[in-house]
């Protein structure tokens, strides 16, 4: 039957005959095959949002295994982290000194916002390790040897001499700190170059970044 159709059509027998793709429906009108044709543009697009939802489930589930993997890392890494951010807080209330107190207060500053990207970017907690297993527990140690420090009644030479170092020590601590954070910007900051970069360039290519003169056309 499809090849006589096919013959018949050829000799014009059916002006307005169509077969559907898959040559198993024969229309015999245009109408019909208009509305064939609109039925299978919805199919289409129904096939490719389908297709569309598949890939971003796909996708997104990719995306929460990767979360997945890192959070049990990363929520250490923000608890402990809030738990050493309480405890700068805690040694600045106990410090008499002024000037220490500035030192901490920054500090504090610092450290709450290397855990707040963190937070934000759980990938960057690959960068943290030394940060977490040795830069904070010694500060630790230096923060609670202060403490007791300053609360001895008299202070001898090598109290003094001891107190003053880790003063000194914690100013380099704050700068190393200022770096490790400004360090976990930096594919930040390069992602953020590049797209400038090729912005710049296709701008200069349409010749939008040239000066030119607009007039208006009278």
């Amino acid at each position: 039957v499809l090849n006589d159709l096919k013959k018949m059509m050829k000799k014009h027998m059916f002006l307005q005959g169509r077969l559907d793709s898959s040559q198993t429906v024969f229309m015999l009108t245009q109408e019909a095959y208009q509305q064939y044709l609109e039925a299978e543009n919805s199919r289409r697009s129904a096939d490719a949002e389908e297709q569309r939802r598949q890939e971003q489930a796909r996708v997104q589930a990719e995306e929460a295994a990767r979360h997945q993997a890192l959070d049990n890392q990363t929520q250490k890494i923000l608890k402990d982290g809030n738990a050493y951010i309480r405890m700068v807080h805690e040694c600045n209330e106990k410090i008499r000194s002024e000037e220490m107190s500035y030192k901490l207060s920054r500090l504090e500053v610092i450290m709450r916002r290397i855990f707040e990207h963190v937070e934000k970017t759980p990938e960057s907690a690959d960068d943290l390790h030394k940060f977490m297993d040795y830069y904070l527990p010694t500060t630790t140690k230096l923060l609670n040897a202060y403490i007791d420090l300053d609360r001895q009644e008299i202070a001898g030479e090598n109290i003094s001499t001891t107190k003053k170092e880790i003063e000194d020590t914690l100013d380099t601590i704050n700068v190393a700190f200022e770096k490790l954070l400004d360090g976990l910007f930096e594919e930040t900051a390069w992602d953020i170059s590049s797209d400038i970069s090729v912005m710049k360039t296709m701008m200069a290519q349409e010749g939008l970044t040239e000066n030119k003169d607009f007039k208006l056309n009278k």
